[in-house]
């Protein structure tokens, strides 16, 4: 049984929340945050969540230091970009309809029963069959010049389509007097926003705030750019559609299959 198995079949049952896209990009942000915290206190099974968020910069809390962030966050405001903060660590990530994101959370019995690398490969294992039903093939790696880059990104020809992050909280111990934790792994497949534009972005922010901090626009790619005339008479929205379709069946499969 592999690491991403393990992960799923430790849980006596999951629930996907497939959601519209936010109306507000502050809630759909928090809300991640919201169902972990029922995760970690015991009022929720382990869930996984498919949504999208309205056009919005998400940084971090680390980022809101930098000597001219609150000049940024305001001038980016005016151009439609609000700034968020998130909780998890990583670089300032940009959030637009095309882009999904797809969330993993759930409890364990102690604080590292499993190891980061097998929680990334149960977020990560639905999102390549997903990109595998569209014929595209896809493997882990760090993109170098690209933003919030980490091992366990999705890379298809060498572009970087997917970026991940996980985050850990304990929580009180139980009636039964065990001390459990709750795990939050989040990802952000690029779907048919443009990757280009999306790094402009995250560098106008730095730029702004005060920071020295770039990114190559041309390492990151997108499963429209990928897929290229296969997608050319696709109406907006429906390959963003397509792909959300083939996550939650492939998330659905690898859960029936480990709850057997």
């Amino acid at each position: 049984m592999s690491d991403a198995h393990t992960v799923f079949s430790a849980q006596p049952r999951w629930r996907l929340i497939d959601e519209p896209i936010s109306a507000d990009p502050l809630e759909g942000l928090q809300r991640d945050t919201a169902l972990l915290k029922e995760v970690a206190a015991g009022k929720r099974g382990a869930t996984a969540r498919i949504w999208e968020n309205p056009q919005s910069l998400v940084v971090t809390r680390r980022e809101t230091r930098f000597p001219t962030f609150k000049e940024a966050q305001a001038l980016l405001g005016e151009e439609s970009w609000p700034v968020l903060v998130r909780e998890s660590g990583g670089t300032a990530v940009p959030h637009e309809a095309g882009i999904v994101h797809f969330s993993l959370m759930f409890r364990q019995d102690k604080l590292f029963q499993f190891s980061m690398d097998a929680v990334y490969e149960a977020l990560c294992e639905p999102l390549q069959m997903a990109l595998d039903s569209l014929g595209l093939e896809s493997g882990y790696g760090e993109v170098k010049g690209s933003y919030c880059d980490g091992k366990y990104n999705l890379v298809v020809d060498g572009l970087k389509i997917t970026g991940t992050a996980q985050r850990i909280i304990g929580a009180k111990k139980s009636e039964d007097g065990v001390q459990r934790s709750a795990v939050l792994a989040q990802s952000m497949l690029m779907v048919e926003s443009d990757p280009v534009a999306g790094t402009d972005v995250v560098n106008r922010f730095y730029q702004l705030a005060g920071s020295d901090r770039q990114f190559d626009p041309l390492v990151s790619t997108s499963v429209q750019q990928r897929l290229g005339e296969r997608a050319a008479d696709l109406a907006p929205g429906e390959l963003t559609l397509q792909v959300r379709e083939q996550l939650a069946k492939a998330f659905r499969t690898l859960t029936e299959t480990a709850e057997r």
